[in-house]
Parts: structure tokens; C-alpha cells; sequence
């Protein structure tokens, strides 16, 4: 699928989403740590751009994975956590990582540790 072609199934991009990396450890943070600011999950996140991280949260923010939440105050902030989909979906994908993990235990696996709190 290319990026102007609207997807055939609605769950095509929520797929092409949570099948990247990147995607999958900011939920698992978010899931793990609760609300977290930006600047945070870029500490959270070692080597993720900080343009990446904000496509990220955007396109997890439209899939509603993630609610963003705008707090009044200077400087002005903006939090971001889980919504229930986004819950249900760290639940759904952990016995897959789990598998995984078993298949191959001399890698590490950063989005399962996590996930698990490791």
C-alpha cells in the first residue's frame, strides 16, 4: 500500500502500525510508566528522533491508542496515556512477544522488557 492509497480493511493500518518497532515500545512505555510527557518518552526511548517520536504519537493519538491530553500552565505541557484500545492491544500483543522471546532467548528483546517492566 502506498501512503495516498487509503487502505482496503480497516484494520490495515492499525497492522502496518503496530508491526514497526517504534510504535510497539511507546505503547509498552505508556502502558508501563502511565502518562508520559515528550520529553520523557525521548529519555524512555533511547535512539528514536525526536520527528519520529512525533509521528508516532500522532498516528497512535488518530488510531486511538493514545489520548493526548493538553494542560493549561507555562510552559504548557501535553501528556499522553493509553486509552482503553491501546490497553487492550498491549494485552494482545504480549503472548506474541512472549513467544518470541522463547524462540530466541539470546537476543534481547527491549519493546517484551518493556512490556514486563524489566
Amino acid at each position: 500500500m502506498h501512503a495516498h492509497e487509503e487502505p482496503e480493511c480497516p484494520f490495515e493500518d492499525l497492522l502496518a502500525l503496530v508491526c514497526r518497532k517504534w510504535p510497539l515500545l511507546v505503547i509498552a512505555t505508556v502502558g508501563k510508566k502511565g502518562e508520559r510527557r515528550f520529553v520523557e518518552l525521548m529519555s524512555d526511548l533511547q535512539g528514536i528522533s525526536p520527528r519520529s517520536l512525533s509521528q508516532i504519537l500522532a498516528e497512535l493519538t488518530d488510531l486511538h491508542l493514545l489520548v493526548r491530553k493538553d494542560y493549561k500552565g507555562i510552559p504548557p505541557r501535553v501528556g499522553y496515556s493509553l486509552t482503553e484500545q491501546g490497553r487492550e492491544l498491549t494485552k494482545a500483543v504480549r503472548p506474541l512477544l512472549e513467544w518470541a522471546s522463547e524462540m530466541r532467548p539470546e537476543k534481547g528483546c527491549p519493546i517484551l522488557n518493556t512490556i514486563r517492566g524489566s
